[in-house]
């Protein structure tokens, strides 16, 4: 079932709604929805590294998947990656997928890999197949740094997040409401990556990490030099160094690290360094590949030789392969050491005093990574038996996370005035929430923090400001102050608004204008000059928007031929005559206008004026005078012919020329050669043309209903 959206909540159009699927208050399984102006967003789509399955996956029950405009991936970890092959082949969710160039080539060879351990090697179910990983990748849409990509009116902008390879900060822009979202970033460079960028647009959200709380990193430089002294030491007295790490991100800063070291250090190049790893060597080639994008020592280092070329660092295939003897720093995946290589190499190793497990990225809780940070007397192993714990287990934090220094001053910079937190455990995050509060309050800056559980909802009132830029031939010359501009308000499908004239239109948005004709016409029932003086009569010396005022005769006027007047510069009044002098009446007029708010107006008061001095069609007055005096006296058979005659001068009137034949009660009209015959009694027309005869029948009911005595039963 998916849960309703509040009903008071669901009309509002400036609310912000933000919901973790995944992320609150927790790490792992990321997965953000942002809905906003009919608008929705997904931000990440990841999975939980402490369960497995479908348990493992966001709460997408919660939301109607099909709603989603737009999925944006920030980097290549399997917390907010590895779920997208399930949305897009397993749920109704029809969006787009972005991410940038190399987080995309990563997570597809990543995900294969994810697929066959989920599926235990060939075996068992996974979350999805290879089949639904490659239409996955085949409907993902790559967008590079400092790119805006519109989405049906979202406006999508990537930065540079630092993190690992490729890692995107995602700035959406919807209506004018900016949002940011962090995904994992790191504002402090290290050897092979930048820091994450600094926008250069003040957002109204941002939805950032809070995977350190107010912890504060060590200085990069106190990292390293305790890092590759604790791997010296150990390996000095014949031990062996596990270093659990995530294959791809924190794996290529500690081999760079061990690189150098071991360059350094000529009395352990008898000591091998492991990568175990047959996806991180895979993967090492995107990273070759997409060396610009990474910091500017290694841009240098490449133009020299290439600096992921170890000599000093040998692939190992399996544990099965490792010739276990002596003194040996083991790379191997996973970093949470909950199965393969590195649970197999802890579960070896963990006896022995000598040896050595350094967690160098953020424990999740629930694993057994978390688990040994505890120092706990004893450990269980895979099969169920408690083993002693006497190994060294240390913790030197290599993640490329913020912590809070980096958080406090990225928020300092960017004054957003609402910020959620996401990506973090709750008593951390709430230090955090509450760190930054203080920070704000001391600073005079006016900041709200949320810190949402997995499937709250944060509801922020956003009132977007109505700004239109000024374009064209209206921006050439700068307006006075509190004066009004005319011209035409153009709104974007990102939401961005413009003011311009309307000839610029093709121009600046690609549109034509066009014009909307109008004409009535309108029987006359007496001498035209009668109809213009009062038009004269009504319009001299009126002045509005414009000359309202000023009727101009812009064609002949005398002899038969017809006769135009122009009203106010709006309006064009034509005058037709009678076809022959027995055909009766004065003849027609037609208005002529374009469609437009001064323009109509004129023409409802030309319309006014005409109908006023047009007299009654010939015969009406007659007719009316003798069916009031037969309703006095109550003659049925003189209130019958009475109407009939009402009916001709009225039918008369608006289809031309009418004759009677009052014994068999019909009237006659012939309308551009097409004969029409109405029985007045039965009101049934007959007529060859099917339009004509609609018509014509549409009035004769207008005129009976006007005829018949209206009805007062529920008055009083």
């Amino acid at each position: 079932m998916k849960r309703p959206a509040p009903a008071d909540t669901e009309s509002l159009e400036n609310v912000v709604q933000v919901l973790p699927l995944g992320a609150g208050q927790e790490v792992g399984r990321s997965c953000i929805i942002v809905r906003y102006g009919g608008k929705t967003v997904m931000l990440d789509c990841g999975v939980h590294p402490g369960f497995y399955g479908l348990a493992s996956l966001p709460f997408f029950d919660e939301v109607d998947l099909s709603e989603v405009d737009v999925m944006l991936v920030t980097h290549f970890h399997l917390d907010h990656c590895a779920a997208v092959p399930y949305v897009t082949g397993h749920t109704p969710f029809r969006g787009r997928v972005l991410m940038t160039h190399a987080t995309k080539a990563i997570v597809h060879t990543l995900l294969k890999d994810f697929v066959k351990v989920s599926r235990g090697g060939g075996s068992g179910e996974g979350l999805y197949s290879e089949r639904d990983l490659e239409a996955a990748i085949e409907r993902t849409e790559v967008v590079d740094f400092h790119q805006t990509v519109d989405v049906d009116g979202i406006r999508v902008t990537a930065y540079r997040a630092g993190h690992v390879l490729g890692a995107a900060m995602f700035q959406v822009e919807i209506a004018g409401m900016r949002l940011l979202y962090t995904g994992d970033y790191s504002r402090i460079p290290d050897r092979h990556m930048p820091p994450a960028d600094l926008p250069e647009q003040r957002p109204h959200i941002v939805i950032v990490e809070s995977t350190y709380g107010v912890s504060r990193h060590l200085p990069r430089e106190e990292r390293e030099q305790r890092f590759v002294e604790r791997i010296h030491t150990a390996v000095a007295r014949g031990g062996r160094v596990l270093l659990p790490v995530v294959a791809l991100g924190r794996a290529q800063e500690l081999l760079l690290i061990l690189e150098e070291y071991w360059e350094r250090h000529p009395e352990l190049h008898g000591v091998p360094i492991y990568q175990a790893s047959g996806l991180a060597r895979r993967a090492m080639g995107v990273y070759q590949a997409y060396i610009e994008m990474m910091n500017d020592d290694i841009k240098a280092a490449f133009t020299v030789a290439n600096p992921f070329n170890f000599r000093h660092i040998s692939h190992l295939k399996s544990a099965a392969q490792f010739d276990d003897v002596g003194p040996c720093v083991v790379m191997a995946t996973p970093s949470m050491l909950q199965s393969g290589v590195s649970r197999e190499l802890f579960e070896a190793w963990c006896e022995d005093p000598r040896n050595c497990v350094i967690i160098a990225d953020f424990a999740v809780q629930g694993t057994l990574a978390r688990e040994v940070l505890g120092n706990p007397a004893e450990v269980m192993t895979r099969n169920g038996v408690k083993v002693p714990l006497r190994m060294q287990v240390d913790a030197i934090s290599f993640s490329a996370h913020a912590d809070f220094p980096q958080t406090s001053e990225f928020l300092d910079a960017l004054q957003p005035p609402h910020v959620v937190l996401v990506h973090g455990e709750a008593t951390e995050m709430g230090r955090l929430k509450k760190a930054l509060e203080q920070h704000a309050a001391a600073l005079g800056i006016p900041r709200t923090l949320y810190m949402p559980k997995v499937t709250q909802p944060v509801l922020i009132e956003h009132r977007a400001e109505r700004v239109a830029k000024v374009v064209g031939r209206l921006g050439e010359k700068p307006a006075a102050q509190g004066a009004a501009v005319r011209g035409l308000l153009v709104q974007g499908r990102g939401g961005a608004r413009s003011l311009m004239h309307h000839d610029d239109l093709p121009r600046f948005t690609g549109l034509h204008p066009g014009r909307v004709v109008q004409r009535q016409a309108l029987a006359l029932h007496r001498p035209f000059s009668e109809v213009r003086l009062a038009l004269e009569m009504m319009f001299e010396g009126t002045q509005g928007a414009g000359d309202l005022g000023r009727v101009d005769a812009v064609g002949k006027l005398g002899g038969d031929a017809p006769k135009m007047l122009r009203i106010g510069d709006a309006v064009t009044l034509t005058y037709h005559p009678p076809a022959t002098s027995s055909s009766g009446g004065s003849g027609h007029a037609v208005l002529e206008w374009c469609g437009g708010s001064n323009a109509d107006m004129v023409a409802d008061a030309v319309v006014a004026v005409v109908l006023g001095a047009a007299g009654a069609p010939p015969g009406l007055e007659g007719a009316e005078a003798a069916r009031r005096k037969a309703l006095a006296a109550g003659d049925s058979e003189g209130m019958e012919a009475a109407e009939l005659g009402i009916l001709t001068a009225l039918l008369g009137a608006q289809f031309g020329p009418a004759r009677v034949d009052a014994d068999q009660g019909l009237i006659f009209v012939e309308v551009d050669g097409q004969h029409v015959v109405i029985n007045a009694k039965s009101g049934k027309v007959q007529c060859a043309d099917a339009t004509l005869r609609g018509r014509v029948e549409k009035a004769l009911g207008r005129m009976h209903a006007a005829l018949s005595p209206c009805d007062v039963s529920d008055l009083g």
